[in-house]
């Protein structure tokens, strides 16, 4: 077996979700490169840093490079990308400051706050000619993968999609100080979730071609019993010539917030969280849509029937390894292996965010004007 290329990471903030794409990351065997933790910034002390390094058993924590200021480690670090995992809020300035040093980003979602901030983001990655790539690690999972590649091409055309990301966050044990009831970190279901449920409807408008959608609707309902107007169950309706989307979210609903966040990721929902309604077959995700492992697909169209004229169900199975969260590094790291600079997923990260913008607008969810500059 050849050796593997290594990759050379750069960790900018020890966030939750860092906690989770490390450990994930590092050390797979099935990747297509060896991933490796080099350098990473902390606003807190190195204790906490090594602290961080054990709690995650990150390998060789003792060769990675500690910086207590993140634009010094951009400036001056060595490493091949650097993951962003701030509160997207901080995305702009970050992503915007690590592109003009010339590094290759991995910035979570959403990438920023809006579409006009990201499309600067854009310009930046293009005229320094480094990669840059929005973190939704969901659009490369084999489930995801497959349902492009395999079912959206024979499931005929589609016209009605629903898709549905409830996760129960906040609950009464949740203080109002957390960062998902703070809106000046971007606290909001529509952002933190709608970027998945969103996903999944441009996954299904525009997996085989470009279907133009627009925003005709979107309605609100804040956190009840909680300070500062975060926005919780929003529903928002796209429409193209042929076709119409229903996306919900939810923070409070469905389900207990008891268990710990991840294991709460597989918990039985009584139905599936996406639903592609096309001509010939339906194609249902279950629950979590974020980690897809199976697609159950109903044929229904007159080529696809049994024999006694009722409709053929199947069920598609795609395990994923891991968390799965090693599939986006694998793809990243590929463009900068080969030298192939520009931005992954760009025309469908902005479309995410222009029809959060749009559904923002229309469902009244504002955000200090700080937070949205460019």
């Amino acid at each position: 077996m050849a050796q593997k290329s290594t990759c050379r990471w750069a960790a900018l903030s020890l966030s939750n979700i860092a906690s989770v794409f490390f450990p994930d990351v590092l050390g797979r065997e099935d990747a297509q490169f060896e991933h490796k933790l080099v350098a990473i910034s902390t606003t807190g002390s190195n204790e906490r840093a090594q602290k961080w390094f054990t709690d995650n058993k990150i390998p060789d924590s003792d060769s990675i490079v500690v910086y207590n200021s993140w634009e010094t480690m951009l400036q001056h670090g060595d490493f091949d990308i650097v993951y962003i995992s701030t509160p997207h809020p901080l995305h702009y300035e970050e992503v915007v400051k690590a592109l003009e040093f010339k590094r290759n980003v991995l910035v979570e979602k959403p990438a920023t706050m809006n579409a006009a901030q990201y499309r600067r983001c854009i310009e930046l990655a293009k005229h320094h000619g480094v990669v840059l790539m929005e973190a939704m690690w969901t659009r490369y999972l084999p489930a995801t993968r497959y349902l492009q590649e395999e079912l959206l091409p024979k499931i005929g055309q589609v016209r009605r999609v629903y898709s549905e990301f409830s996760f129960p966050i906040v609950g009464p044990d949740l203080p109002d100080s957390s960062r998902f009831l703070d809106k000046s970190a971007g606290a909001g279901a529509l952002l933190d979730q709608g970027v998945y449920a969103l996903t999944w409807a441009d996954l299904a408008l525009n997996g085989v071609k470009v279907d133009n959608a627009s925003v005709v609707h979107a309605h609100s309902l804040s956190v009840p019993g909680r300070p500062g107007e975060i926005d919780d169950i929003n529903t928002v309706v796209l429409t193209t010539k042929n076709a119409t989307a229903i996306v919900t979210t939810s923070m409070t609903l469905t389900g207990s917030n008891k268990p710990s966040f991840y294991v709460r990721f597989g918990a039985q929902k009584a139905a599936p969280s996406v639903r592609i309604e096309a001509t010939e077959a339906s194609v249902a995700i279950p629950f979590p849509p974020i980690r897809p492992e199976e697609l159950h697909v109903q044929w229904y169209g007159h080529a696809h029937l049994n024999d006694d004229g009722t409709e053929r169900n199947e069920i598609i199975k795609k395990p994923v390894s891991g968390w799965g969260i090693w599939y986006q590094a694998d793809v990243i790291a590929s463009a900068v292996f080969k030298k192939q600079p520009g931005v992954i997923g760009a025309e469908e990260s902005l479309r995410i965010l222009e029809w959060m913008d749009d559904a923002r607008r229309l469902a009244g969810i504002v955000y200090n004007e700080e937070l949205e500059q460019v």
